[in-house]
């Protein structure tokens, strides 16, 4: 998830700060913490679920910024002026940068086999696991679309596509698959292969750049198949939007926390992620947001709504694909400036 696809802000007139009470059973006193993601909602219920619990839990201050920005953490680093210790980002960037840009964690207090193959990194913990998934308005097709090959057959399947507007979200993998890729042989991804199956619907594709944008397309029914992160398609049919997901190949990501390098709370940054790597606050946050724990013991309490979206739940792991970070952390510069010349053209 980037810095141009979550809205608003935490606090219209700046920082939002948090106070917790001193009980004498966390990090230390006089403990400062300043929390970097996407503001919205979705900070908020952050702070609901995770900071403002840790906070009261060790006696500690938590300052909120927003929004994350890679350019601004590395702005930083080389600077030697450091203004946010624990940072919400995409799963790549942590791998890309571990032990430059990122501290490295220690896991002493982690139990990290309670996390899902692949997600936990040397630098970075998940907080949260979602999907891009393919959605279909029902009030356009009779016979319903059920794979990916679907979204590319414009003859069976007429109608207006969109994809996220960026190389890593999702599109590259999207075409590959319906090309006959099979999964295991996904990665490292083809992208002149995915890039001339993209060209066969160009005429027919429009690009959401924001999750909100995506979201009000299914809402207005302006799209006839879109692929969309799962929190902004339950957010959607939330609203009422026709539409409905395509599981098969959905494919699975996550958000991670990590530690700024040089943060000047360390003390307070590595055992606020000890907490949030825990499944408490975890399963709080799954019943505030649409988005699923990455916790295996997290027992959110969902709506039968949001039970639909939980990519968390056996079924849809079971027809998920998972993310290759490592592939994105060695090649996302690379491929988005093919996105955007190709994008444009």
């Amino acid at each position: 998830m980037r810095a141009t696809t979550r809205l608003g802000a935490v606090a219209a007139a700046g920082a939002l700060v948090l106070t917790g009470c001193t009980s004498g059973n966390g990090a230390g006193d006089d403990l400062t913490l300043v929390f970097t993601s996407y503001g919205s909602a979705y900070q908020q219920a952050q702070n609901d679920a995770m900071t403002t619990p840790w906070a009261e839990s060790v006696g500690a201050t938590v300052i909120n910024d927003e929004p994350t920005s890679y350019a601004r953490i590395q702005q930083m680093v080389e600077a030697g002026q450091i203004e946010w210790d624990v940072v919400d980002t995409e799963p790549f960037f942590p791998v890309a940068n571990c032990g430059t840009l990122v501290e490295e964690l220690d896991f002493t207090n982690i139990d990290t086999s309670k996390f899902p193959e692949g997600t936990v990194s040397p630098c970075s913990i998940p907080i949260l696991q979602y999907s891009t998934v393919m959605m279909y308005n029902t009030d356009t097709y009779d016979v319903a679309p059920t794979s990916y090959e679907d979204f590319f057959d414009l003859e069976n399947f007429p109608g207006v596509r969109s994809v996220p507007n960026w190389g890593a979200g999702g599109a590259l993998e999207l075409a590959l698959l319906a090309d006959g890729v099979a999964p295991e042989n996904l990665y490292p991804l083809d992208v002149d292969r995915a890039f001339a199956k993209l060209d066969t619907i160009r005429d027919s594709l429009v690009f959401w750049n924001t999750s909100s944008e995506s979201q009000q397309a299914m809402e207005d029914g302006t799209v006839d198949m879109t692929f969309v992160w799962s929190g902004r398609a339950y957010e959607a049919e939330n609203n009422g939007a026709a539409f409905e997901p395509v599981w098969e190949n959905n494919l699975i990501a996550w958000a991670t926390l990590s530690i700024i390098k040089g943060s000047p709370n360390l003390e307070a940054a590595q055992s606020f992620i000890e907490y949030a790597a825990t499944a408490e606050p975890q399963a709080r946050f799954a019943e505030l947001q649409p988005y699923s724990p990455a916790h295996a013991d997290a027992q959110p309490e969902l709506s039968e709504l949001q039970q639909k979206y939980n990519v968390a739940d056996p079924g849809i792991q079971a027809q998920a694909i998972v993310t290759d970070v490592q592939f994105w952390a060695d090649n996302s510069a690379e491929i988005e400036e093919l996105w955007a010349a190709w994008s444009t053209s």
